[in-house]
């Protein structure tokens, strides 16, 4: 799979400015469980999409709790890192984590052992076993786009998590507005190059309360 990048968001909203101290924890919502939610591939063991996992009520919550935060502007970027231009905020919460990976598991198929893993967990012929998610990372962060605003062409890197230990295999977005409200543009744009053939642009929708899980 190649680079994907945040396409720009074309609805304007406010920019925030503040400077008030980041708060060590955050008190998220809960998430309500849902039943019978739908599980799309978009492309196999890449691209899974399910619709609905946060329902309206909870999306207005979780913006009103964004707009509550101290939201910082990215940094320039680094050396070898992707140009990006966006609001952000990030807490530890483990409380949350697991809360999320138990009202989104249960909608999960079982997952293989990615490649580059394999060699290193090949310890006994159980590990190749595809499998539920063990945890979820517990460094939560909470994005902001506005008007002209992106993330450019990258990779997800795998990261350890710093309170558990574990190391990420996936990437979970959450959608909390969408087209649904008027916003045009600020799709996730996922690029996939194929030997012999032009490449391809994955565009998942961005439909508001969708959890769209990549690698």
């Amino acid at each position: 799979m190649a680079p994907k990048r945040k396409s720009e968001q074309k609805k304007p909203a406010a920019a925030s400015s503040s400077k008030q101290k980041a708060p060590n924890s955050v008190t998220f919502p809960p998430i309500t469980e849902k039943a019978e939610l739908q599980c799309q591939t978009v492309l196999e063991d890449q691209i899974i999409i399910i619709e609905d996992f946060f329902s309206p009520l909870e999306c207005k919550e979780y913006v009103k709790l964004i707009e509550s935060l101290p939201l910082e502007l990215t940094p320039p970027p680094k050396k070898d890192e992707a140009e990006r231009v966006n609001y952000r905020f990030s807490v530890a919460s483990l409380d949350f984590a697991a809360q999320l990976h138990a009202r989104l598991t249960p909608h999960l198929p079982s997952f293989p052992y990615p490649t580059s893993v394999q060699p290193k967990r090949r310890i006994a012929p159980s590990n190749d076993a595809p499998r539920h998610p063990d945890s979820f990372n517990s460094n939560i962060r909470l994005y902001r786009y506005t008007q002209g605003q992106y993330f450019g062409p990258h990779y997800d890197d795998s990261v350890k998590d710093l309170l558990t230990g574990a190391t990420s295999e996936w990437t979970l977005l959450i959608y909390l507005t969408g087209t649904e409200d008027g916003v045009t543009g600020g799709e996730t744009l996922f690029h996939r190059d194929q030997r012999g053939k032009p490449r391809e642009t994955i565009t998942p929708p961005l439909k508001r309360g969708s959890a769209l899980l990549h690698r």
